[in-house]
């Protein structure tokens, strides 16, 4: 045991004496002994950043993954929470900029995200400019109700309430413009629509149509009688001259036979033997030839005005319009086929051994 201790003791010295001689100042005349070079990290070495400062550099690295709105939504929050109200406002003013990298998309969420930019410049205390994200998500939303007591300090609530209330007349006045608007696109819509209605019936109406063309030969209008006149669509001319014409050519032709038949009469008297008096005869003779040629100019007069009148009214051929019925297609629907009434009899019958009753019927 003795020896153990003294063992121990005497190594002890010896670590002791040989830092004492490696801290000894070194003699007149001799030379400084070296310094050990002190190790450096290997990290320093390599140049690579270790600690904080990789945990700064990673932060600051942009990152790839591009996050959806309620997760950008969710970040921005996350830094308002913290209280990182300038990187806050930084974050959310570039995710509302519509020409950024990611701007936010959903309308709910760009609503969230100007309320949190209002408290995020009201935490930074930025005031004046507080209000303009609130001013805007109230135009796009009239109707937008005050931010959550829960997540939202009294002052932001407060800011908003301000700013709606200073929006109120700007409000109405964008709602009176917005049911404007409103009517006059229903009225043109209307207006659009009875233009399709009035030309759909008028394509019906054209469509129940059809022009039939008649077309006029001028040889007919050379025709007495009022043929010409007939041809030209102008009956009561064409009647008058069809009765006038007939009677004049009648009493010419009626003068005539009455004029023959005085003279055979005459003839067959003096042949009998008989008086006849030759003053009377001749005279109701003349009087018979006077109406037979007055007729007869008149019956020519008439048909050659009727004539000249056809040709300077001649009309080369007419277009008249005929009713049709639409084409089954473009008619109107058909209605379904009424169902087959359902017919039952009923009648007894009687076998040997027994009867019944039978029912029959059709579905």
């Amino acid at each position: 045991m003795q020896r153990l201790l003294s063992a121990s003791v005497l190594i002890g010295l010896g670590v002791v004496s040989s830092e004492a001689g490696a801290q000894t100042p070194p003699k007149p005349g001799q030379p400084a002994a070296p310094k050990a070079a002190v190790a450096k990290p290997a990290a320093a070495a390599s140049g690579k950043p270790t600690g904080a400062k990789a945990a700064d550099a990673a932060a600051a690295k942009p990152a790839e993954v591009q996050l959806s709105d309620e997760a950008e939504l969710a970040r921005v929050a996350g830094l308002y929470e913290a209280g990182k109200y300038p990187e806050c406002s930084s974050e959310i003013e570039r995710l509302l900029d519509p020409t950024g990298r990611a701007p936010l998309k959903k309308p709910s969420i760009i609503e969230n995200a100007r309320v949190y930019w209002s408290a995020c410049l009201l935490g930074a205390g930025d005031t004046g400019a507080a209000d303009a994200p609130l001013r805007a998500a109230i135009h796009e939303n009239p109707q937008m109700k005050p931010p959550d007591s829960l997540v939202f300090p009294a002052p932001v609530i407060e800011r908003f309430l301000k700013v709606r209330d200073s929006l109120v007349n700007e409000i109405r006045a964008a709602e009176q413009a917005r049911i404007r608007q409103a009517q006059a696109e229903a009225q043109r819509r209307q207006r659009l629509l009875e233009q399709d209605h009035t030309r759909m019936r008028a394509l019906e109406q054209l469509a129940r149509e059809e022009v039939v063309v008649t077309k006029n030969n001028r040889a007919w209008a050379f025709v007495p009688f009022g043929v010409g006149q007939f041809q030209n669509r102008e009956p009561r001319l064409g009647y008058t001259l069809l009765v006038g014409e007939a009677l004049l050519g009648g009493l010419s032709y009626a003068a005539i036979v009455v004029q023959n038949r005085l003279a055979t009469q005459a003839y067959e008297a003096r042949r009998a033997g008989q008086t006849v008096d030759e003053v009377t005869q001749e005279e109701n003779i003349a009087a018979w030839r006077t109406v037979k040629v007055g007729a007869f100019w008149a019956f020519a007069a008439l048909a050659v005005g009727g004539v000249v009148q056809a040709q300077l009214d001649f009309v080369p051929e007419f277009h008249e319009k005929r009713r049709r019925a639409l084409p089954p297609a473009l008619g109107p629907a058909s209605p379904s086929p009424a169902p087959k009434p359902i017919s039952l009899l009923a009648a007894p019958y009687v076998e040997h051994g027994g009867g019944g009753f039978a029912v029959m019927g059709r579905f």
